[in-house]
C-alpha cells in the first residue's frame, strides 16, 4: 500500500508498505478521508514521546471495511465507518467510568499505532472492542465523517460547560475547532456569540457559522469590546481554542462574576503562564479544561453528522491527495481556511 511516513522531526515521506496480516480480531480499513489535526502538526514539528519513527500519523479517519478477522462481530466487509482517536484498554478506572480518553495506557491511532495517512489502516483488537468504530449512513460524505473526531472533542467541552440558552459566549480563535464551537452554540440557543480572531478571512467564516460579533484584537481592545456588548458585566462563558498564555490571561478580565472558562488548547511545553488567581477567587470563576472525547461523545458526533443536525461541509476548505499530504500540513501550519482533509483513495 501507499502511505506517508513521519521519518523524523519535520520529515514526511511517501512510501510503499506491505499490508500487515490480519489476526482474527482485527479489521482492515480502506481510508477514504483523514483530517489534519493541530496535534499532527505538533508531532510533525516537535515529535512526541508516544511516537516512534517511522510512524504513519492521522487519527481523524473515515473509510470502508476492506477485510476482517473471523472473530469480528457487528461489522461486515463494505461497511462505511468513522473512527474515534483513542484506543482504550477497557479495564482501568477511567475506561470503566466511560472516560476512555483518559485511559492509563494512553493509546491513540497515529501515535503508538499507525494511522490514517495511508491507503489502509489496521484496527486492532483493542480498537474493535473498546474504541469507537461507528457506522455511517450511505449519504454521509467521508470527508465530513472524518471530522466526527474533532467534533466529539467540541461536544465534550460543551458538555463540561453546560451552556444555558441566552448566555453570552466568547470564542477565542476561529479555526476548525472554534468554528465548530460557534456552530453548535448557535444550535444550542446561546444568546450572543462573540468571536475573537485576527484573520479577516476567518472572521468572515465566523459570521457565516453564527457569530453575532467579531473582534479583531489587532484593532480593538478585546476586554473593552466584550464589556461594551454585555452592559459592563462581561461574558457568561469563554472558550479558548488557541495555545496562547496571553489569551488565557486576557479571558479572565472579560468574565462576569461566576462565569465559566474552558481551556481547549494546551500550551506548547516552552510556554508557561501566570494566571491572575485573584480574578478567579473574587469573581468566583469556574476554570475548566478539556482533552479528547469519550466513546459516547464520538458516537453522538457521528449521529449528528449522519442526521445532518450539523453541516460539516463549511469546515473543509482544502482537500489533498495522499501524495500531497505535506501540502496539507503546510496549509494547516499557515492557517489557510479552516480544515485540510487528505483523500488517500481518490483524487480530490
Amino acid at each position: 500500500m501507499k502511505a506517508v511516513e513521519l521519518t523524523g522531526v519535520s520529515r514526511l515521506e511517501v512510501c510503499s508498505r506491505e499490508l500487515a496480516p490480519l489476526d482474527e480480531h482485527s479489521v482492515l480499513l480502506k481510508v477514504e478521508a483523514v483530517g489534519v489535526c493541530g496535534s499532527d502538526l505538533r508531532i510533525y514539528r516537535n515529535g512526541d514521546p508516544r511516537v516512534s519513527f517511522p510512524r504513519i500519523m492521522g487519527h481523524e479517519i473515515a473509510g470502508t471495511i476492506a477485510d476482517k478477522g473471523k472473530e469480528v462481530r457487528g461489522f461486515e466487509i463494505g461497511d462505511r465507518v468513522a473512527l474515534g482517536a483513542h484506543i482504550p484498554c477497557g479495564v482501568c478506572r477511567y475506561c470503566i467510568e466511560g472516560q476512555g480518553q483518559h485511559c492509563v495506557k494512553g493509546w491513540t491511532i497515529g501515535y503508538q499505532f499507525d494511522g490514517g495517512f495511508a491507503e489502509y489502516v489496521v484496527l486492532n483488537r483493542e480498537m474493535m472492542l473498546n474504541g469507537s468504530v461507528c457506522e455511517l449512513e450511505d449519504h454521509t460524505p467521508f470527508d465530513e465523517a472524518c471530522l466526527a473526531e474533532p467534533l466529539s472533542c467540541v461536544m465534550n467541552g460543551l458538555k463540561r460547560l453546560s451552556v444555558r440558552p441566552g448566555e453570552t459566549v466568547v470564542v477565542f480563535g476561529v479555526g476548525a475547532i472554534g468554528g465548530m464551537f460557534i456552530s453548535l452554540l448557535k444550535k444550542m440557543g446561546a444568546g450572543k456569540i462573540i468571536a475573537v480572531q485576527r484573520s479577516e478571512e476567518r472572521r468572515k467564516l465566523a459570521w457565516k457559522l453564527g457569530a453575532d460579533i467579531c473582534i479583531d484584537p489587532a484593532q480593538n481592545s478585546v476586554t473593552e469590546t466584550i464589556l461594551e456588548h454585555t452592559g459592563g458585566y462581561g461574558c457568561d462563558v469563554s472558550i479558548v481554542t488557541v495555545p496562547s498564555n496571553e489569551v488565557q490571561n486576557q479571558t479572565l478580565t472579560a468574565m462576569r462574576k461566576q462565569g465559566r472558562v474552558l481551556f481547549f488548547a494546551g500550551l506548547p511545553k516552552h510556554l508557561t503562564t501566570e494566571l491572575n488567581t485573584n480574578s478567579i477567587v473574587y469573581k468566583e470563576l469556574s476554570l475548566l479544561g478539556v482533552h479528547g472525547a469519550s466513546r459516547l461523545d464520538h458516537q453522538d458526533a457521528v449521529k449528528w453528522i449522519n442526521r445532518k443536525f450539523i453541516d460539516m461541509s463549511p469546515f473543509i476548505t482544502h482537500r489533498y491527495s495522499l501524495e500531497d499530504t505535506e501540502k496539507a500540513f503546510a496549509a494547516t501550519e499557515q492557517k489557510l481556511g479552516l480544515k485540510s482533509v487528505v483523500l488517500p483513495s481518490r483524487k480530490p
